[in-house]
């Protein structure tokens, strides 16, 4: 077969992955060296079985277990098409099974992504830094250092998760409250590089209590950690459990304050430049467009779309680094879908996205992050 035609194969097996990807009811294919596992195949039930066994996975009527199963190959034979024509369609990534395999993309989206409150100030994006304490507007204390990019001074690479600053991955599960897990991280993060002691804190008592957002309809960090410093401080994940459900607020543990701050800064928004003094510094709190399919199947690489700049996902920007031989250069983010999804529940995103002042997937649109 020659170069051609082979391309040509490949381009409309792809077309076929994509279309079975999107529909309900079609049987899917897997492609394994050039031939096509069906949906209903030996081949696909016995990699389903495995992929239960690994995702500790049940489903409560046959119904269900059949209906899943046909998602689960059309997700599998989108993955393995995309992957096979990543190279082509210029993807510095790789799609793999995660515990969302078993998801159409809809309903991904729908339980693992959520829009701002409805009262947020979407008309604010560009405000100059904001700081704030229960006794008002403050000055930081300590300034960001002044680089105008990384090449002035700021390290050529950062990861907090090496000096000890990030807790394990968490699982906000089926609620849109992954704004509070980004607060949470950030908070964690500094209190752990201002004492050198990493203590996880409640992402629920935010769920519950913080009014200034809408639990599991979703949020903003910045807000968050308004609320934060305006209660006094957060309690700990033990004292106020995690429960992946808007609840009644536990008043009683409103002063259980394990970790204060002093307030918060708001970095400037639409500047990749910016947002890397401040993650130098500390892990930052953003947002970002999430839930496209390629999003919800992504294992390992660095991620470069597509995606869009509709903020829907919180999570935090840990470090930011280069692949080697001055390849391409990504943030290191840290997401609230547990471990089984990405790569050990991160992602590497595309850094420094020539005429995109706000960055992929919208990265630096919304930066925040805690002063202690």
């Amino acid at each position: 077969m020659s170069p051609m035609a082979s391309s040509s194969k490949r381009a409309l097996l792809l077309l076929l992955a994509v279309l079975l990807h999107g529909c309900c009811g079609l049987p899917a294919a897997t492609v394994h060296g050039g031939r096509a596992a069906a949906a209903g195949s030996p081949v696909m039930e016995e990699r389903f079985r495995r992929w239960k066994a690994e995702y500790n996975r049940s489903y409560a009527t046959a119904a269900e277990e059949r209906r899943r199963f046909r998602v689960y190959a059309r997700n599998v034979a989108y993955i393995e098409a995309t992957n096979a024509e990543a190279a082509a369609a210029g993807l510095t990534y790789e799609l793999g099974e995660t515990a969302f395999t078993d998801l159409t993309n809809q309903e991904f989206a729908a339980m693992y992504t959520a829009p701002p409150p409805l009262h947020a100030d979407e008309d604010d994006e560009d405000a100059p830094a904001v700081i704030t304490t229960r006794a008002g507007q403050v000055d930081a204390g300590r300034r960001l250092p002044a680089y105008a990019n990384v090449s002035d001074g700021a390290p050529a690479s950062v990861d907090w998760r090496d000096s000890g600053a990030v807790t394990p991955v968490k699982n906000q599960g089926r609620c849109g409250s992954c704004w509070a897990f980004s607060t949470v991280a950030v908070v964690e993060s500094i209190y752990q590089i201002r004492t050198g002691k990493l203590v996880s804190l409640s992402e629920q008592e935010l769920v519950d209590c913080d009014t200034l957002d809408e639990g599991c309809d979703g949020g903003i960090s910045y807000r968050a950690l308004r609320w934060i410093a305006d209660n006094g401080g957060i309690t700990t994940e033990d004292d106020y459990p995690y429960t992946a459900a808007t609840g009644d607020c536990d008043r009683a543990k409103l002063s259980h304050n394990a970790v204060s701050i002093a307030g918060l800064r708001r970095v400037a928004s639409r500047s990749e430049a910016a947002l890397a003094n401040a993650v130098a510094a500390q892990p930052v709190a953003v947002s970002i467009e999430a839930g496209g399919a390629n999003f919800q199947h992504y294992r390992k690489g660095v991620y470069n779309g597509p995606c869009g700049t509709k903020l829907n996902h919180g999570v935090t920007v840990v470090g930011y680094g280069q692949e080697p031989g001055g390849g391409d250069r990504y943030w290191i983010v840290k997401n609230s879908w547990g471990e089984g999804w990405g790569d050990g529940g991160y992602i590497r995103m595309r850094k420094d996205v020539a005429g995109k002042p706000e960055g992929l997937c919208g990265i630096a649109i919304r930066p925040s992050y805690p002063l202690m």
